[in-house]
């Protein structure tokens, strides 16, 4: 059933308020839609088309790459409490969900005023680039509203409740909006890509790094039509990316292990401007840098030796029998008192002072949006769903060949059918005596059809899927893997010594939880909410938490 909407302009107008603390250092400029009536005041605009909220925290807190290292653990706040539990989130933080929300709607209404400006300029046919920019930053917002605030994309669903795509500048006080379906917000996403990406222009662009070049633009185009079950386009705009030599547009792992273990150094190259592989950066509000870095924030619910061990790092590398040191870039550890937690040292943590004096600020972080070793998964993955299953074994073995230097040197090279042997030798995580335990492999449930387990292409599937964890650690990505494979997750306390000890949750391959909650101002102005099912189970949803100021939270960690 549809509902109507109400954006309400002050809303908006006061989010853009307080950001403005940010405006400095994210180079964003005032809203000119008054005065849009040349050509670089459009392009002014369309910086603040860019998101500046990043979904990292909401993604990795709620995917399996955490445990909750237990009660008596100190180093958390509500939000993350939430956001872990899969609760419908009240708290106001950085980066949490109403923040996210509001921030992406604004980038579609500064997206539709150029748009709208564009239309009543003198000649729209000399503002081509501009417009498709306008038009792949609405996308973009519109991808990643509906991937987080709704259930995955589902065909054979036309009633699948989605997100509301406006395409028109808001000009009045209060706003109605019908909420949309998936299928419509898909279609319309699709239509904008599709007519931006002929229009794309790279020449304008002061810092290519930070908008969408043609590279940018392909490589979102590979994404969604992956999304979108269209593995033939997927691999199409894949093609054009990695070009004919793939190794030229990913990371270069050997490179970034070579570096003194700095975290300040070594998280400032990987989103370094002039790498091949980082496409898109985005710049974002955030604390990611520290809630994934070597800090206590946060920590309660951690990368943890236990899962760096048997799901991820250690898991991955079981594949060409070595560990976690055969990676050109070993991964860090820390352990102490309150503190087990394995880092990929890929986000950067920087602090804008608003009032050096009294030591107040805004902390930031850079992260790659679209990047080339992505890229490169994403086309493995379409060539897996197309059958091409040699073709797919050589861009998974171009990644391993660039992470780990054992491979290189024992010059080795997986068949689909090594892949499938070794998947075999593996059991899949929470069967009968894998109740708390788990393993790099896990139940598939896809709404698109795949082969049975322990087929070539299913097992392929899960090695990718291992593949794209590592890569994208820390990132929140993997959240959105979780919805589109229908992965099913526990929720885990661990004990004093690192072990699970039990579970207090699961998210099932149905579960509602699976769609962020609309913020609450959203639903009190009539939006409908997600459904979701009241349970018992939350009882300890707030055991050993103790309320904190944000300002506490960021100063005692």
């Amino acid at each position: 059933m549809k509902q109507s909407i109400i954006f309400k302009t002050a809303l908006v107008a006061l989010s853009a308020v307080t950001m403005t603390a940010c405006n400095d250092f994210l180079d964003t400029m005032p809203d000119n839609r008054t005065e849009l009536d040349t050509k670089e005041k459009i392009q002014k605009l369309l910086v603040s088309a860019y998101p500046t909220i990043d979904p990292i925290s909401i993604g990795e807190f709620m995917s399996d790459n955490v445990d909750d290292m237990g009660p008596k653990n100190p180093n958390y706040n509500r939000l993350l409490q939430q956001l872990f539990r899969w609760q419908d989130v009240t708290e106001d933080y950085f980066c949490c969900p109403d923040e996210f929300w509001t921030n992406l709607n604004m980038c579609v209404e500064t997206a539709n005023t150029a748009l709208e400006a564009i239309e009543k300029s003198d000649d729209p046919s000399l503002l081509t680039a501009e417009r498709a920019e306008a038009l792949l930053c609405r996308a973009y917002a519109d991808f990643l509203l509906v991937n987080y605030f709704a259930l995955h994309y589902n065909p054979n669903d036309p009633e699948r409740l989605g997100i509301t795509c406006v395409k028109e500048p808001m000009t009045t006080i209060e706003v109605h909006y019908e909420r949309e379906t998936v299928l419509e917000n898909y279609a319309s996403i699709q239509a904008d890509l599709e007519e931006a990406l002929p229009l794309v222009r790279d020449d304008y662009y002061v810092v290519p790094k930070y908008h969408f070049t043609k590279m940018a633009a392909n490589a979102f185009a590979c994404q969604f039509y992956l999304f979108s079950e269209q593995w033939d386009k997927a691999k199409l705009y894949a093609d054009y990316v990695l070009g004919s030599n793939p190794s030229s547009m990913i990371r270069n792992w050997k490179q970034l292990g070579s570096m003194d273990q700095d975290f300040d150094a070594r998280s400032q190259y990987y989103v370094n401007a002039d790498l091949n592989n980082n496409i898109m950066l985005l710049t974002s509000a955030s604390l990611a840098g520290r809630l994934f870095g070597p800090t206590y924030l946060g920590k309660r619910y951690a990368h943890n030796a236990y899962i760096g061990t048997n799901e991820t790092v250690a898991a991955l590398a079981a594949l060409w029998k070595g560990d976690k040191e055969n990676f050109f870039f070993p991964i860090s550890r820390y352990s102490g008192t309150n503190l087990d937690t394995w880092i990929m040292e890929s986000l950067p943590d920087m602090f804008e002072y608003t009032d050096p004096v009294a030591g107040i600020g805004i902390p930031h972080t850079v992260y790659a949006a679209f990047s080339g070793d992505e890229v490169l998964l994403n086309r493995a993955e379409a060539k897996i769903m197309l059958g091409q299953y040699d073709a797919a074994a050589e861009d998974m073995n171009v990644w391993l060949g660039n992470v780990a230097d054992s491979i290189v040197i024992r010059g080795l090279y997986f068949t689909p059918q090594d892949m499938k042997q070794f998947m075999d030798s593996i059991k899949y995580s929470y069967d009968d005596s894998l109740h708390l335990s788990s393993t790099i492999k896990k139940h598939l449930h896809p709404l698109f059809s795949i082969d049975a387990e322990g087929s070539i292409q299913e097992s392929m599937l899960q090695l990718l899927l291992a593949m794209r964890r590592y890569e994208t650690l820390h990132m929140g990505k993997r959240w959105l893997d979780i919805k589109r494979y229908g992965i099913v997750i526990p929720r885990r306390v661990m004990n004093a010594s690192g072990k699970p000890e039990k579970v207090i949750d699961w998210l099932t391959v149905d579960d509602p939880r699976r769609a962020v909650q609309i913020p609450q101002n959203s639903i009190s102005a009539g939006y409908e909410a997600n459904p979701r099912v009241i349970s018992g189970s939350d009882s300890e949803s707030c055991e050993g938490l103790k309320e904190v100021s944000f300002e506490s939270f960021l100063k005692n960690n």
